[in-house]
Protein backbone atom coordinates (compact mmCIF):
# COMPACT_ATOMS: atom_id res chain seq x y z
CA UNK A 1 0.00 0.00 0.00
CA UNK A 2 2.54 2.23 0.99
CA UNK A 3 5.01 2.08 -1.99
CA UNK A 4 1.99 2.30 -4.66
CA UNK A 5 1.07 5.39 -2.68
CA UNK A 6 4.65 6.94 -2.82
CA UNK A 7 4.87 6.01 -6.98
CA UNK A 8 1.28 7.96 -7.18
CA UNK A 9 2.03 10.98 -5.03
CA UNK A 10 1.40 14.17 -6.93
CA UNK A 11 4.99 15.75 -7.90
CA UNK A 12 6.69 13.07 -5.66
CA UNK A 13 6.93 14.55 -2.26
CA UNK A 14 6.08 12.86 0.67
CA UNK A 15 5.13 14.41 3.93
CA UNK A 16 5.48 12.42 7.31
CA UNK A 17 3.70 13.35 10.68
CA UNK A 18 3.78 12.95 13.75
CA UNK A 19 2.42 14.79 17.17
CA UNK A 20 3.67 15.70 20.29
CA UNK A 21 1.50 17.37 23.60
CA UNK A 22 1.58 18.55 27.02
CA UNK A 23 -2.08 18.85 28.44
CA UNK A 24 -1.57 18.22 32.02
CA UNK A 25 -0.98 21.68 33.80
CA UNK A 26 -0.41 19.70 36.51
CA UNK A 27 3.11 21.23 36.79
CA UNK A 28 2.94 25.61 36.60
CA UNK A 29 6.35 25.22 35.15
CA UNK A 30 5.01 23.38 31.63
CA UNK A 31 2.75 24.84 29.49
CA UNK A 32 0.38 22.89 27.84
CA UNK A 33 0.80 22.54 23.83
CA UNK A 34 -0.26 20.67 21.18
CA UNK A 35 2.37 20.16 18.59
CA UNK A 36 2.25 18.62 14.69
CA UNK A 37 5.02 18.03 13.00
CA UNK A 38 5.85 17.07 9.43
CA UNK A 39 8.76 16.26 7.32
CA UNK A 40 9.03 16.29 3.50
CA UNK A 41 10.61 14.41 0.92
CA UNK A 42 11.04 13.25 -2.21
CA UNK A 43 10.49 9.55 -3.18
CA UNK A 44 13.59 9.25 -4.75
CA UNK A 45 15.68 9.90 -1.67
CA UNK A 46 13.09 7.11 0.44
CA UNK A 47 15.32 4.49 0.27
CA UNK A 48 18.60 6.24 0.28
CA UNK A 49 17.50 8.11 3.48
CA UNK A 50 15.57 5.35 5.49
CA UNK A 51 18.96 3.16 4.86
CA UNK A 52 20.78 5.79 6.38
CA UNK A 53 18.36 6.35 9.13
CA UNK A 54 18.64 2.67 10.02
CA UNK A 55 22.34 2.72 10.56
CA UNK A 56 22.40 5.91 12.97
CA UNK A 57 19.88 4.65 14.86
CA UNK A 58 21.56 1.38 15.30
CA UNK A 59 18.43 -1.50 15.55
CA UNK A 60 14.67 -1.47 14.32
CA UNK A 61 13.47 0.68 16.80
CA UNK A 62 13.51 4.14 17.94
CA UNK A 63 11.13 6.94 20.12
CA UNK A 64 13.38 10.04 20.68
CA UNK A 65 11.97 10.43 24.53
CA UNK A 66 12.94 7.46 25.18
CA UNK A 67 16.39 7.95 23.99
CA UNK A 68 16.85 10.94 25.62
CA UNK A 69 17.23 9.36 29.10
CA UNK A 70 20.45 8.09 28.88
CA UNK A 71 23.73 9.84 27.82
CA UNK A 72 23.70 7.04 24.76
CA UNK A 73 20.93 7.54 23.73
CA UNK A 74 21.43 11.73 23.83
CA UNK A 75 24.31 11.00 21.78
CA UNK A 76 22.42 9.40 19.38
CA UNK A 77 19.49 11.43 19.09
CA UNK A 78 21.81 14.07 18.84
CA UNK A 79 23.25 12.09 15.37
CA UNK A 80 19.98 11.40 14.27
CA UNK A 81 19.21 15.49 14.39
CA UNK A 82 22.52 15.91 12.23
CA UNK A 83 22.12 13.21 10.02
CA UNK A 84 18.38 14.84 9.16
CA UNK A 85 20.13 17.98 8.56
CA UNK A 86 22.76 17.56 6.84
CA UNK A 87 23.31 20.25 4.34
CA UNK A 88 23.56 18.06 1.48
CA UNK A 89 19.93 16.54 2.19
CA UNK A 90 17.06 17.98 0.63
CA UNK A 91 14.11 16.90 3.33
CA UNK A 92 12.14 20.18 5.26
CA UNK A 93 10.56 20.39 7.93
CA UNK A 94 7.59 21.74 8.96
CA UNK A 95 6.07 22.55 12.57
CA UNK A 96 2.79 23.77 14.04
CA UNK A 97 2.62 24.37 17.75
CA UNK A 98 -0.48 25.91 19.28
CA UNK A 99 -0.12 26.87 22.91
CA UNK A 100 -1.67 27.43 25.17
CA UNK A 101 -4.59 24.59 25.13
CA UNK A 102 -7.94 25.33 27.02
CA UNK A 103 -8.57 22.57 29.35
CA UNK A 104 -10.63 19.41 27.36
CA UNK A 105 -9.33 21.17 24.06
CA UNK A 106 -6.94 18.52 22.43
CA UNK A 107 -9.09 17.47 19.66
CA UNK A 108 -9.53 21.18 18.57
CA UNK A 109 -5.59 21.62 19.48
CA UNK A 110 -4.64 18.91 17.02
CA UNK A 111 -7.41 20.06 14.11
CA UNK A 112 -5.77 23.72 14.45
CA UNK A 113 -2.10 22.34 13.92
CA UNK A 114 -3.91 19.84 10.89
CA UNK A 115 -4.89 22.31 9.56
CA UNK A 116 -1.98 25.20 9.91
CA UNK A 117 0.60 22.13 8.68
CA UNK A 118 -1.99 21.06 6.10
CA UNK A 119 -2.70 24.13 4.60
CA UNK A 120 1.36 24.58 4.54
CA UNK A 121 2.29 21.47 2.79
CA UNK A 122 -0.67 21.67 -0.20
CA UNK A 123 -0.07 25.30 -1.13
CA UNK A 124 3.67 24.94 -1.13
CA UNK A 125 6.32 27.68 -1.83
CA UNK A 126 8.94 28.89 0.96
CA UNK A 127 11.12 25.92 2.18
CA UNK A 128 8.92 23.37 -0.02
CA UNK A 129 8.33 22.54 -3.55
CA UNK A 130 5.85 25.41 -5.66
CA UNK A 131 3.86 22.45 -6.60
CA UNK A 132 3.30 21.64 -2.52
CA UNK A 133 2.95 18.00 -0.81
CA UNK A 134 0.12 15.60 -1.18
CA UNK A 135 0.77 12.29 0.16
CA UNK A 136 0.92 12.81 4.45
CA UNK A 137 2.25 9.76 6.01
CA UNK A 138 0.68 10.04 9.95
CA UNK A 139 1.72 7.92 13.05
CA UNK A 140 -1.10 5.79 13.31
CA UNK A 141 -3.01 6.42 16.87
CA UNK A 142 -3.56 3.18 18.61
CA UNK A 143 -7.50 3.70 19.47
CA UNK A 144 -9.96 3.57 16.45
CA UNK A 145 -11.86 6.66 17.50
CA UNK A 146 -8.79 8.16 17.04
CA UNK A 147 -7.45 7.46 13.76
CA UNK A 148 -11.32 7.74 12.70
CA UNK A 149 -10.56 11.66 14.35
CA UNK A 150 -7.80 11.88 12.12
CA UNK A 151 -9.59 10.96 9.13
CA UNK A 152 -12.65 13.35 9.40
CA UNK A 153 -9.58 16.36 10.27
CA UNK A 154 -8.35 15.61 6.55
CA UNK A 155 -12.00 15.12 5.11
CA UNK A 156 -13.09 18.57 6.74
CA UNK A 157 -10.08 20.55 5.59
CA UNK A 158 -11.03 19.10 1.75
CA UNK A 159 -14.70 19.60 2.19
CA UNK A 160 -13.48 23.20 2.95
CA UNK A 161 -11.05 24.15 0.58
CA UNK A 162 -8.12 24.34 2.80
CA UNK A 163 -6.87 20.76 1.10
CA UNK A 164 -7.37 20.36 -2.68
CA UNK A 165 -8.73 17.07 -3.90
CA UNK A 166 -5.56 15.39 -4.50
CA UNK A 167 -4.40 15.66 -0.85
CA UNK A 168 -4.38 12.14 0.34
CA UNK A 169 -3.71 11.02 3.84
CA UNK A 170 -2.10 7.25 4.83
CA UNK A 171 -2.12 6.14 8.94
CA UNK A 172 0.49 3.49 9.37
CA UNK A 173 2.59 2.32 12.25
CA UNK A 174 7.03 3.80 12.41
CA UNK A 175 7.36 -0.49 12.61
CA UNK A 176 6.05 -0.21 9.08
CA UNK A 177 7.69 2.73 7.65
CA UNK A 178 10.92 3.73 9.88
CA UNK A 179 10.87 7.28 8.22
CA UNK A 180 8.31 8.59 10.63
CA UNK A 181 11.17 8.47 13.59
CA UNK A 182 11.86 11.93 11.80
CA UNK A 183 9.05 13.93 12.69
CA UNK A 184 9.28 12.10 16.49
CA UNK A 185 12.89 13.59 16.55
CA UNK A 186 12.04 17.15 15.19
CA UNK A 187 8.47 17.32 17.61
CA UNK A 188 11.33 16.43 20.36
CA UNK A 189 13.83 19.03 18.95
CA UNK A 190 11.35 21.76 18.56
CA UNK A 191 9.53 21.20 21.48
CA UNK A 192 12.74 21.44 23.77
CA UNK A 193 13.94 24.70 22.02
CA UNK A 194 10.87 26.39 21.77
CA UNK A 195 9.29 25.59 24.70
CA UNK A 196 12.09 26.02 27.08
CA UNK A 197 12.92 22.34 27.61
CA UNK A 198 16.37 22.00 26.07
CA UNK A 199 18.07 19.88 28.82
CA UNK A 200 21.61 17.87 27.92
CA UNK A 201 21.49 18.14 24.24
CA UNK A 202 20.66 20.23 21.48
CA UNK A 203 19.05 18.78 18.98
CA UNK A 204 17.52 21.67 17.24
CA UNK A 205 20.45 23.18 15.96
CA UNK A 206 21.14 21.00 13.23
CA UNK A 207 17.82 21.51 11.80
CA UNK A 208 17.23 25.05 12.25
CA UNK A 209 18.07 25.52 8.16
CA UNK A 210 15.27 23.32 7.18
CA UNK A 211 12.62 23.63 9.84
CA UNK A 212 9.46 26.09 9.34
CA UNK A 213 7.85 26.52 12.79
CA UNK A 214 4.45 28.20 13.34
CA UNK A 215 2.16 29.03 16.04
CA UNK A 216 -1.31 28.63 15.64
CA UNK A 217 -3.71 31.29 16.12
Amino acid sequence: MLARAYLRAPGGYVAFLDETFQLDDSSPARAEFYMLSAVVVHRDDLGGLRSGLRKVVGGPFWHTSEELKTPEGRARAREVAEFLGDPEGNEVGIVAIKTPVAEGAGDAARAACFQQVGKALCTGGGLLADSGVHLMVLEQRRMQRNRSYDTSIVKDLRKGGVLCRHCHMIQVSPSAEHLLWLPDLVSSAVRRHHLGQKGDVDLYAPLARILRVTNCS
